[in-house]
């Protein structure tokens, strides 16, 4: 069910308590009541939803250099976490997971910014974004290629992903996030270094 699909029956489904009939005499007052308030809540927080959905509270470039914890263990240089090679991903869409899929990451240790590409579900794409080595944290956009993959899913469009280290699993985590004309959302998202060292085709390369 498409984002707009879904706000249109939400709408239709609270105007018609308002309408309806309580067979139950009292009953219908209330069905009238929580109608008009849950419009009323609609024309109200629906703009801000809309305006939120499919988008992080923070750029990529603040998301990776903002700490939720001063503490010195979050504020050593920890290099080995971002290591340039093979990694592979996870992430939840449409109630289902995805993955793993393969990627070709490199950091810049002296920019601090990560580059790589790949290929899911959608179609082939290519990474840009930044690191920190201090927070441990990955804000990168994924960039589709239009004409690959799937074409209904793949409408060359970004996805913003912002990450951080998780040292009880070995691994990234955190949340995509989507804008398009068809679609806003977001989701789960996991990155981890693969043990499996494979031959990618060119169009893995690094970018």
């Amino acid at each position: 069910m498409s984002f707009l699909t879904q706000v249109l029956f939400s709408i239709s489904f609270l105007v018609s308590a308002i309408e309806c009939q309580g067979g139950g005499g009292g009953g219908g007052g209330g069905s009238g009541a929580f109608g008009v308030f849950g419009v009323f809540f609609l024309l109200i927080f629906l703009p801000i939803y809309c305006c939120c959905i499919g988008r992080p509270r923070r750029s990529n470039a603040k998301y990776v250099h903002a700490s939720k914890v001063e503490n010195n263990e979050t504020k050593v240089i920890d290099l080995h976490v971002f290591q340039s090679g093979l990694w592979e991903c996870e992430y939840f869409q449409y109630n289902k997971q995805h993955g793993p899929h393969y990627i070709n990451l490199s950091f810049d240790n002296v920019r601090l910014e990560v580059t790589g590409s790949g290929f899911d579900d959608i179609g082939m794409y290519t990474l840009h974004g930044f690191y920190s080595t201090q927070t441990r944290r990955i804000g990168v956009t994924k960039t589709y290629q239009l004409g690959t993959g799937d074409p209904r899913q793949n409408l060359g469009h970004n996805v913003i992903i912002q990450l951080e280290w998780n040292r009880f699993a070995n691994q990234f985590e955190g949340k995509w996030y989507v804008r398009t004309r068809k679609y806003r959302g977001s989701g789960p998202y996991k990155l981890r270094s693969s043990q499996q060292q494979l031959t990618l085709p060119p169009a893995y390369e690094k970018v």
